[in-house]
């Protein structure tokens, strides 16, 4: 018979089924680990829609991205309908309010879950900025990138909170005040991104095609386009030992960081520490105007 465990107020069944066979680690652990880093991710999760990347039979298994959760109610996990208009249909999208809905996402399979920039209560109003920053290869080039990105930032009196993208990248994610739209922060983030590549083309590109990057690092702004995703903060990852997606202060943004080395084993440790983010939810950012020409490029491409 297969085992079950309390974790947060919620049966896990099927505690023992190893999702990580290299490494041993079962569901059991991993909801724990949702239930470990819950009062850090709850705040980002709250009232926001999620996509849930589920893999019911873990790291080995199919997995799926799912959005819509229809009858998630009667598994205790509440949802927010979303009219998604290019498909013409209302989404029922599930979001996590607290630790329970976390580990009851995790005893329906979800490894990572992928969150949008907006609430689901201010759809229209964005309350981050996404800098996705994705390397040919090596971690070595996303620290550069952030780098460059951070001192574009200070220019502009402004603070990025790096975190591991829980693969090669990093994401640099700035908080905002209520106000901006979708486009008014893909605008800012197009003009800041223009600003990295002018200062080291050789090393960064926008070019969305693989074929057009030539080993540079893309810069990622599709992020903030409405309806895209990130993963969460603390998610773990579908990879090799379970990696998560790890917050991180910007003294730790370092080449020689591995990555690999901050998974679901290895962050209580981090957890007990100091939070890099700390001051997140204190630090709220108004949206500078900028990118007129980048705003006027981009309308024209779609034309």
């Amino acid at each position: 018979m297969a085992a079950s465990a309390s974790v947060g107020g919620i049966t896990i069944t099927n505690a023992d089924k190893v999702w990580w066979p290299d490494d041993g680690i079962t569901k059991l652990e991993i909801a724990r680990h949702y239930e470990r880093v819950g009062r850090r991710l709850v705040p980002f999760t709250t009232d926001r829609p999620i996509t849930a990347e589920r893999c019911p039979d873990g790291m080995l298994g199919h997995c799926f991205f799912q959005k819509n959760f229809a009858n998630a109610e009667k598994f205790g996990i509440p949802t927010r309908a979303v009219r998604a208009v290019s498909v013409k249909r209302t989404v029922n999208y599930p979001v996590a309010d607290d630790v329970r809905t976390l580990v009851s996402l995790v005893n329906l399979g979800a490894l990572s879950l992928h969150l949008m920039s907006c609430r689901a209560s201010s759809l229209q109003r964005p309350d981050w900025v996404a800098f996705d920053l994705d390397p040919a290869e090596r971690f070595a080039d996303a620290v550069r990138a952030a780098l460059v990105l951070r001192d574009i930032l200070d220019e502009l009196g402004m603070r990025g909170y790096p975190k591991t993208t829980g693969g090669k990248g990093l994401h640099v994610v700035i908080p905002l005040r209520p106000g901006p739209s979708h486009d008014d922060v893909l605008t800012f983030s197009q003009a800041v991104a223009e600003r990295m590549v002018a200062k080291a083309p050789r090393h960064f590109t926008l070019s969305f095609a693989k074929s057009g990057r030539g080993g540079r690092l893309y810069i990622d702004i599709k992020r903030n386009i409405f309806g895209a995703t990130i993963v969460a903060p603390y998610s773990v990852r579908r990879r090799p030992h379970a990696p998560v997606s790890t917050p991180l202060a910007w003294e730790d943004v370092q080449p020689a960081l591995d990555p690999d080395t901050l998974n679901v084993r290895t962050l209580a440790e981090r957890l007990a520490g100091p939070d890099p983010w700390r001051n997140y939810w204190k630090d709220l950012q108004e949206l500078p105007r900028l990118g007129e020409q980048a705003a006027s490029r981009r309308r024209r491409a779609q034309a």
